[in-house]
C-alpha cells in the first residue's frame, strides 16, 4: 500500500525537477537564438551601408548579382509583411505547388534567420563579383538555374521522402552551388573568411561544415545537394578557359630594376 502513495507523491516533484532543469536549457537556446538574430540583422544593415553609401561599389555590379541581391532582400520583405508564404512552408511536393505556387518562391528565395539570409547575401556578393565577369552574366544566370534544378532532381532520387522536407529548401543549394563552382574556377586562390584564410577550393566544405555544427546535420542537406549539382556540371559541361585565372608571371630582372628604383636602371645601362 505504502509503494503506490509514494509513487503518486513523487510523481509530481519529479515532474517539477524535470521542468525546472529543462528551463534553463529553453531559456539558453532563446538566447543563443536572439543573438544569432541580432548578428544577421547587423549583417544585413553593414551589407544596406555598404551599397548605399559606396556609390562606386553599387554602379560597378553586375548584373546578375545586383538583380539576385534585389530578389533575396525583396522576399525577405515580402514574406515579413506576410505577401509571400514564410521560409517554412517551403515545399517542393508537386500536390503542395498546385495548391500554392507561392510556396515555389518561398523555396528558392526565403531562409529561416537573418543570420542566413544574411551570410547568403554576402557569400552571393563575393562570389558572384568574382565568377560573373569571367563567365557572363547570362552564362552565369543559365549556370545557376541548371544547378537549382539539379539540387532538386538529386533530392528527389536520392533523398527519402520521410527526410525530403528538410531538403525543400532550395536557396542555400543555389549558394552552395555557386561557391563550389568559384571553388573550381580558381583553386588555388586564397579567400579570408572571419579572420582565417583558406584556399577557395576548401571554401564550400567550410562553410558545410559550419552549417552542420551550428543548425544540425539535417540542415547541410540542402547546400550538399548544391555543392553535388555544381559538381555534376562541371564534370559534365565544364567552365570557359578565361575562368581559370592563372597565376601573374614572376617579374623579369630588368622590371624588378626599374621597380627599385632609377638608380639601377641608369647603371644597367
Amino acid at each position: 500500500r505504502t509503494l503506490p502513495r509514494r509513487g503518486r507523491a513523487r510523481g509530481p516533484r519529479a515532474s517539477r525537477r524535470a521542468r525546472s532543469s529543462a528551463r534553463p536549457e529553453r531559456q539558453r537556446s532563446r538566447r543563443m537564438l536572439a543573438l544569432r538574430e541580432a548578428a544577421g540583422a547587423a549583417l544585413l544593415l553593414q551589407l544596406a551601408r555598404l551599397l548605399i553609401v559606396d556609390s562606386a561599389r553599387r554602379a560597378s555590379l553586375p548584373p546578375v548579382t545586383a538583380v539576385g541581391l534585389l530578389c533575396y532582400s525583396f522576399a525577405a520583405a515580402a514574406a515579413a509583411l506576410g505577401a509571400l508564404p514564410p521560409a517554412s512552408a517551403a515545399t517542393l511536393e508537386p500536390s503542395a505547388l498546385a495548391a500554392s505556387p507561392a510556396r515555389l518562391l518561398a523555396s528558392l528565395l526565403l531562409y529561416r534567420s537573418l543570420a542566413g539570409l544574411g551570410c547568403h547575401l554576402w557569400l552571393w556578393l563575393a562570389a558572384c563579383e568574382r565568377l560573373e565577369p569571367a563567365l557572363g552574366s547570362r552564362r552565369l544566370l543559365v549556370v545557376l538555374l541548371l544547378c537549382t534544378g539539379g539540387a532538386a532532381a538529386l533530392a528527389a532520387a536520392t533523398v527519402p521522402p520521410v527526410q525530403r522536407r528538410y531538403a525543400s529548401s532550395l536557396a542555400p543549394a543555389t549558394l552552395f552551388a555557386l561557391l563550389q563552382l568559384w571553388a573550381q574556377s580558381s583553386p588555388e586562390s586564397t579567400v579570408t573568411l572571419v579572420s582565417v584564410r583558406l584556399q577557395t577550393r576548401r571554401l564550400p566544405w567550410a562553410l558545410l561544415a559550419a552549417v552542420a555544427i551550428l543548425d544540425g546535420v539535417t540542415a547541410a542537406l540542402s547546400p550538399l545537394l548544391g555543392i553535388g549539382a555544381a559538381a555534376i556540371y562541371h564534370a559534365l559541361v565544364g567552365l570557359p578557359h578565361n575562368a581559370v585565372l592563372p597565376p601573374p608571371p614572376p617579374p623579369t630582372p630588368s622590371l624588378r630594376r626599374q621597380v627599385a628604383g632609377e638608380g639601377d636602371t641608369t647603371t644597367e645601362h
